[in-house]
């Protein structure tokens, strides 16, 4: 590695902002329509605020799109209330667009995500927390405070995780 000749004049970086729960006012940047399946994936970005292009920035450094920039609205039957509450959300978020069946038409939309913090089992085993879409609001609601982020989604005690203690028989004897 070649030395760097400045580097006490080298200023340390901050860390990258972290996204939090809250209400987020967003733009809808791509759909894409899963017909077999009945789904849409919708791709967004943070359009206000602090956050403003939280996701595009963070795709420029991973080179995809984030998972937590993204969220399935399925049209399946049982599943219709929510992705009405979606499109409810949109069309009442944007002054003269009215649901016309093109999920195209869904881009450069504004709409209000809510994000939720939820714990999951990283794979060295230790809890950590992810960030996910909880519910699509208006703009109407935001302003009018109606919004309420959801609490931390506590991980469920795994069967897994429980130590395993051998029951013992009443009749058997105890080996101790």
């Amino acid at each position: 590695m070649r030395k760097i000749d400045n580097w006490n004049d080298v200023q340390e970086g901050s860390q990258f902002k972290e996204l939090k729960a809250g209400a987020y006012v967003c733009k809808i940047i791509k759909v894409e329509d899963f017909s077999d399946k009945e789904y849409i994936r919708v791709s967004f970005d943070i359009n206000e605020g602090e956050l403003k292009g939280y996701f595009a920035e963070s795709a420029s450094r991973l080179g995809e799109w984030p998972y937590a920039g993204r969220d399935i609205r399925s049209y399946k039957q049982n599943a219709l209330p929510y992705f009405k509450a979606f499109i409810t959300a949109v069309e009442k978020s944007n002054d003269g667009y009215k649901w016309n069946w093109n999920e195209q038409s869904l881009i450069g939309q504004t709409v209000v995500a809510v994000i939720g913090e939820e714990e999951y089992r990283a794979l060295d085993g230790s809890i950590s927390i992810s960030t996910r879409v909880q519910e699509w609001r208006s703009l109407v609601a935001l302003r009018e405070g109606k919004i309420k982020v959801p609490t931390l989604k506590k991980l469920k005690q795994d069967v897994a995780e429980t130590p395993y203690v051998p029951a013992v028989e009443e009749d058997e004897d105890t080996p101790f």
